[in-house]
């Protein structure tokens, strides 16, 4: 049974003991923690949608340099050689 002091209210009563400033601390890091999480789930949701977008572009630009390369093999028969030149 908790002993009461004249118009003393809970969070007053809650924070004269240990106990209850612990708690108090520990809700408050709790409330923290549930902040930095959501801040770090809407960065991580922000950075797929921008990988996405890219990820296409990088994927259409890959495509493009395929084709050309494609179409100078085949304009040219010959396959370009690397050549070594010493003096």
């Amino acid at each position: 049974m908790l002993i009461c002091e004249n118009d003393a209210t809970d969070s007053l009563r809650s924070n004269k003991s240990r106990v209850g400033a612990s708690l108090r601390r520990l809700h408050q890091h709790l409330e923290q923690t549930r902040n930095v999480e959501t801040r770090l789930e809407d960065q991580f949701e922000s950075w797929q949608e921008k990988w996405s977008s890219r990820r296409e572009q990088i994927a259409q630009r890959l495509a493009c340099i395929d084709t050309q390369l494609e179409q100078l093999v085949q304009n040219n028969r010959q396959r370009p050689q690397l050549s070594l030149i010493a003096e």
